[in-house]
């Protein structure tokens, strides 16, 4: 074997080889403790009293009624979600963390390859369909370009 053919040449030459191997990082990304949804994920949950609740004109309960009612809703609706994220934030973080650690897997082991042979067989299947469509249609179109070459228009003014 010459030495230009051996996998440590090719190795060396191929710009690829000369990165890193990726690794999953030993540290998560910072949290940030302001901004909990910085990609907008879950806007479509986001309610305040004045998307459930609206009072029209000709229609007004008492300023108290209204008060009380405002500071109720925003309450019961903080002190629920605290207390059902405490009890089940963990655990469901942790469902879900599995769920997505799996299919990670999944994809990068079975998908992905699973892929990759597809689109290599496809691609067999394809030259065969284009030589086909090919040897079929073409003397067709030709057949038919020829025919229609051998058409003179001819503008008149008058």
């Amino acid at each position: 074997m010459r030495a230009r053919d051996s996998p440590l040449a090719y190795r060396a030459q191929s710009p690829q080889a000369m990165d890193e191997p990726k690794s999953i990082p030993s540290e998560p990304m910072p949290l940030d403790m302001e901004n909990r949804d910085p990609n907008n994920i879950n806007d479509h949950v986001r309610v305040h009293f004045e998307d459930a609740f609206g009072e029209p004109d000709g229609s007004h309960s008492i300023p108290g009624v209204w008060s009380m009612s405002y500071k109720t809703f925003n309450g019961v609706k903080s002190c629920c979600y605290i207390v059902l994220s405490v009890l089940c934030g963990c655990p469901l973080a942790f469902c879900w963390a599995l769920q997505f650690a799996c299919i990670q897997c999944c994809h990068i082991w079975m998908v992905g390859p699973c892929i990759r042979l597809w689109n290599m067989n496809v691609s067999c299947l394809k030259m065969f369909w284009s030589s086909c469509v090919h040897c079929i249609c073409d003397p067709c179109w030709e057949a038919c370009g020829l025919c229609l070459s051998i058409i003179r228009v001819q503008n008149k003014n008058g």
